[in-house]
């Protein structure tokens, strides 16, 4: 492979590197949002709670009550459902993210390992090229 091919994948891998790394903030982002809303549902369900607990509750009020009750306790189980399923998807992420920078170190080593047989090359060659001149200004003396 050649010097260039091996620097173009390299900022290839580079450029999917910091697409998963914002990807991976996005999701980390939106866990934050979840726990959040979660919080704020504990909260809700807790003060329903306490409404509940009023001895002055008229059969509707307590009925409505007993709903938004349901209904947060279902908010609720969506809640941690969606935050499993991102935490999944962010220990995804981390692995391919892994994956990639394991992949990059290798394309660094084969591009140095690439510069250093080029070097080399060029070395023989001016050697080479010293040796030629050398034996030239030899032959001339004698």
């Amino acid at each position: 492979m050649t010097k260039f091919r091996l620097s173009r994948i390299i900022d290839v891998k580079e450029k999917l590197i910091e697409d998963k790394e914002r990807e991976l903030e996005e999701a980390i982002n939106t866990i934050d949002d979840i726990t959040l809303a979660l919080d704020a549902t504990e909260k809700d369900v807790e003060k329903t709670y306490n409404e509940l607990a009023i001895p002055s509750l008229s059969g509707g009020d307590f009925s409505v009550l007993k709903d938004y009750l349901s209904y947060l306790n279902d908010r609720k189980q969506r809640l941690i459902d969606e935050k499993d399923l991102t935490q999944q998807r962010i220990e995804q992420l981390r692995i391919n993210l892994i994956n990639l920078m394991k992949e990059l170190k290798m394309l660094e080593i084969l591009r140095s390992k690439a510069a250093k047989v080029v070097k080399r090359t060029e070395n023989r060659r001016i050697q080479k090229n010293l040796d030629s001149m050398a034996l030239r200004i030899g032959e001339r003396r004698i």
